[in-house]
């Protein structure tokens, strides 16, 4: 289903984890490898999460994705073991496999060739964000990207803020799959696409199952003639 008249946008800004990175591949095995080498240093038990519990946590940020592994006395310590995991995710995000989800390089090329800007929001710091955008070439394939700890910025609202500054546009439309991506692009007064995830059910003005010639079409570009498939 389009999203409107204007169509296409001039920017798509797109979360990241859950939305074009595959993060549930690969997050649940090194959050228990790096909690259990963490906790083990420290000197107490924990409970390893299962994948279900790990995933849940994607998408949000700071403290709600660390603190809940941590047995409730300990929870303050959830920085330092964000210290202690970060290093592991780099490393796999660095490690040569591609985690972006099927399609995905096609789709933001086409978006460029159809001269759609993309810029990128993640809820998540700078050392993370790195490993992200140069490991899994989001750095080359968007225009512009948005963490934490970029300049300006303090949630996905500043995030999606800074995109439209950078493109100089009010044409816009918001990808993601949690309820900061929503948020900010009701505060913007921006149509938002919900990329469908079993982790929360959100509305929006479209939802998106995760094939990029879907997204192309809502968005109005039309897809390269024999569609945007699996790298």
């Amino acid at each position: 289903m389009p999203l409107g008249p204007s169509l296409p946008p001039r920017l798509v800004v797109f979360d990241v984890d859950g939305t074009l990175h595959d993060a549930f591949g690969w997050w649940p095995r090194v959050l228990r490898r790096g909690l259990a080498a963490f906790a083990a240093e420290r000197g107490f038990a924990v409970e390893l999460p299962d994948d279900g519990a790990a995933c849940a946590v994607i998408g949000k940020r700071d403290a709600e994705v660390w603190s809940p592994f941590l047995p409730p006395e300990h929870r303050a310590l959830w920085p330092e073991l964000r210290a202690a995991v970060v290093p592991l995710e780099c490393e796999e995000l660095r490690g040569g496999i591609d985690w972006l989800y099927p399609g995905m390089r096609s789709l933001l090329l086409r978006l460029r060739e159809a001269g759609v800007a993309t810029a990128i929001a993640s809820n998540c710091r700078r050392l993370y964000f790195s490993a992200v955008c140069e490991g899994l070439g989001l750095a080359y394939l968007t225009d512009w990207q948005f963490c934490l700890d970029s300049e300006g910025v303090v949630d996905k609202t500043t995030m999606v803020a800074a995109a439209l500054r950078a493109a100089g546009t009010r044409s816009a439309v918001v990808v993601g799959d949690r309820e900061a991506d929503r948020e900010a692009a009701l505060a913007h007064g921006l149509p938002f696409v919900w990329r469908r995830s079993p982790y929360c059910a959100l509305a929006a003005d479209a939802v998106w199952g995760g094939s990029p010639g879907e997204l192309l079409s809502m968005l109005g570009v039309r897809p390269p003639r024999t569609g945007p498939g699996p790298e």
